[in-house]
């Protein structure tokens, strides 16, 4: 049976009276029964028995000799999980932080989030001339974007197609099969060498972004430095390794979030 939530949206009345009967058992000051709980929620007792039998199934609660339940071990898994997220995003950011320390440039990371690659951190360098103009939540222009590029050289092809497509919408149609031809072949190169460049898009700047994967291998994001061009070229090779091992360190980093290690 669906309901409306308080929000408006259709929700799924037995999924509601399963999460109500586990967020009871995880309030309750004392063990509960399945009669204590149905009592206190309010639900039919032949209800509350097939919810429980449900989620102790799951892994989600137990129940003890004495009748009474508690919280399973499944419920340590997801708190895990959901604490990891916390754990890998602060460490994610200080790797940004390191890399914006040793190279003295402003530094970020972008991440592929809801078909859209998205600036989701960034960290000033410490040059007296730095480079304006980002903020958290940047997002569209992929195919120009160092980061963009990063992250379109690894995705799938359908999702690369229509975040290029979009991208290049105010394009007339000879303007679009040129660039496409340009981005395709340079998208290749990043490929083979692990990072993606983006130079004058902004006029004097250079933005250089390397590739982030999760353990299975998909592309997660780009990390990288802004910087520019003229004080780019002077220190280019030092600037593009430290980018690359950033990357590499996040790399892992998501690697060990995954498997728990963490």
């Amino acid at each position: 049976m669906n309901r409306t939530s308080g929000k408006g949206q259709p929700t799924l009345q037995t999924v509601e009276r399963a999460l109500s009967f586990l967020e009871y058992v995880a309030a309750a000051k004392n063990p509960p029964t399945v009669q204590q709980v149905s009592a206190g929620l309010g639900l039919n007792i032949t209800t509350c028995y097939h919810l429980m039998r449900t989620l102790v199934a799951r892994g989600y609660l137990e129940r003890r000799s004495d009748a009474t339940l508690r919280l399973g071990g499944s419920i340590g898994a997801l708190f895990r999980t959901y604490q990891l997220g916390f754990n890998v995003n602060e460490q994610l950011s200080a790797i940004v932080a390191d890399l914006a320390e040793s190279t003295a440039e402003t530094s970020f990371l972008s991440t592929l989030d809801d078909r859209n690659v998205i600036l989701k951190v960034l960290v000033e360098g410490s040059q007296p001339l730095r480079v304006g103009g980002l903020y958290v939540g940047l997002t569209g222009n992929e195919p120009r974007r160092a980061a963009g590029k990063a992250v379109l050289a690894h995705v799938d092809s359908e999702l690369r197609e229509e975040i290029i497509d979009r991208s290049l919408a105010d394009l007339d149609p000879a303007a679009r099969r040129r660039f496409r031809a340009t981005l395709y072949r340079e998208l290749e190169e990043v490929r083979k060498k692990e990072w993606a460049v983006d130079i004058d898009t902004s006029p004097g700047i250079t933005s250089v972004g390397a590739p982030i994967f999760s353990r299975d291998e998909s592309i997660v994001g780009a990390i990288g430095i802004v910087a520019p061009t003229s004080r780019f070229h002077e220190a280019q090779d030092n600037l593009l390794q430290a980018v690359i091992d950033a990357a590499h360190l996040a790399t892992e980093t998501l690697g060990r979030a995954t498997d728990g290690s963490l």
